[in-house]
């Protein structure tokens, strides 16, 4: 991890993202509580999943075409000041009223679109040590977002109780601009990315050009046996995490009969599995290979998560879930870093900003699905059986991943680490 980290144009964007997603966490303290203190509507404070969802459903694929035209570190650079340009309107809400909250939202989650998918393009130009640092680089980075995960909230309790909601918009508002600030210190000059063009695709008009560069990554993910795996995983594994994070807080409160205190400490321990399970990671990097870890990983992840989500049934109560919480922080952060490498990896560098965007669109939709079950069959099943769903959904994909992408590759990639492993061993 240490490695990744020394080199600069890499810690530069390490220590970008953390801030703004300090910030974000921040932020994602604040409004919940702002909705819900002026209305008492759940329903309300529901509204903020969708106006974070509906973009990324809409936007998220056609967003990786711009990632693949444009330098995309300037273009995470725009990003982040717009982010902070936009989040200002969240001072007057007290004159114009809640909608300001929602209008805020729908535009912030549009823009950011493009922000993902140019990071995840960006890492590999940024690896001195090229494809075999990328899983490394990719669990640091988990590690950044699980440390702000754990400190952000906090941090944003004690800023929503002091200076109210305009401190909250203003602190995330400062995080971007700072995020910016560190990503035009990064040296490295890729550019845009290498692009081949027809001489029929350079006549095409813009609207044209659009829908074809668009069905053109949609192509490359579906004709990709890797990639097309991925796509599948993630439209799986999203219908149980949209479920579970609607329904976290009632398996909290019902099954295991705990209160606000013991939800908060669900959520810190989670923040602490996902924050240790990145370390292992980022410190295993060179040793592992993308597509076993992402399958074992997936595989242990079902396994321990159907044990977390049933167990209250025999024994309801709060400690067993603290402890598998930070032990499936391992398989968690192994399945992201995994992930990500996988897209980088297996796809040139002219369409990784739209593999990336494709990808987490239909995690997206996934995600939405999984919501709104939640919503309308948690009024009559208990919530354990639906959880059920969320650790089955893992073992499925997990198992979907390895018939997808076939024996002899599955093999070829567990060789390499008996490989690696070796040399290591030997030196």
């Amino acid at each position: 991890m240490l490695r990744v980290l020394r080199q600069r144009d890499y810690a530069l964007l390490w220590f970008g993202g953390f801030v703004s997603q300090l910030g974000d966490f921040v932020l994602f303290v604040g409004l919940p509580y702002e909705i819900y203190r002026r209305t008492g509507s759940t329903l309300a404070t529901a509204g903020m999943v969708l106006a974070f969802l509906i973009p990324e459903i809409l936007l998220g694929s056609v967003a990786g075409v711009y990632v693949d035209r444009w330098d995309r570190r300037r273009l995470m650079i725009a990003v982040n000041l717009i982010q902070a340009v936009v989040l200002l309107p969240l001072l007057l809400v007290g004159q114009l009223g809640l909608w300001v909250i929602y209008a805020v939202l729908v535009v912030e989650s549009s823009v950011s679109q493009l922000f993902g998918p140019a990071r995840v393009a960006l890492v590999p130009s940024l690896l001195r040590g090229g494809k075999e640092e990328l899983l490394t680089a990719n669990a640091t980075t988990g590690v950044g977002h699980h440390l702000a995960r754990l400190i952000g909230p906090a941090v944003g309790g004690v800023i929503v109780a002091t200076g109210g909601l305009a401190a909250v918009a203003v602190v995330d508002s400062v995080s971007f601009v700072a995020s910016a600030g560190m990503l035009s210190l990064i040296r490295a000059r890729p550019g845009a990315p290498p692009r081949t063009e027809s001489l029929e695709h350079a006549a095409l008009s813009a609207w044209r050009r659009l829908v074809h560069e668009w069905r053109e990554g949609l192509r490359v993910v579906w004709h990709q046996p890797v990639l097309r795996a991925l796509l599948v995983f993630a439209t799986i594994t999203a219908i149980g995490e949209g479920l579970t994070g609607t329904l976290f807080v009632v398996w909290t409160t019902e099954a295991l009969h705990s209160d606000a205190t013991g939800y908060g400490w669900v959520l810190s321990t989670q923040a602490i599995g996902g924050l240790a399970g990145a370390l292992v990671i980022a410190r295993l990097g060179a040793r592992l290979r993308p597509l076993p870890l992402l399958i074992g990983s997936a595989l242990a992840f079902g396994a321990i998560d159907l044990v977390l989500f049933t167990y209250p049934v025999i024994y309801p109560y709060i400690g067993p879930a603290l402890v598998m919480l930070v032990i499936v922080g391992v398989p968690g952060a192994g399945m992201g870093a995994a992930t990500t490498t996988l897209q980088q990896a297996e796809t040139q560098d002219s369409h990784r900003g739209r593999v990336a965007g494709a990808i987490g669109a239909v995690a997206s939709v996934g995600a939405l699905i999984g919501a709104m079950s939640a919503g309308i069959l948690g009024e009559f099943l208990p919530v354990v059986l639906l959880l059920v769903v969320q650790g089955s959904g893992y073992l499925i994909g997990g198992t979907a991943v390895a018939l997808l992408v076939g024996r002899h590759r599955l093999c070829a990639d567990t060789d390499r680490i008996v490989g690696v492993g070796s040399a290591g061993e030997d030196g």
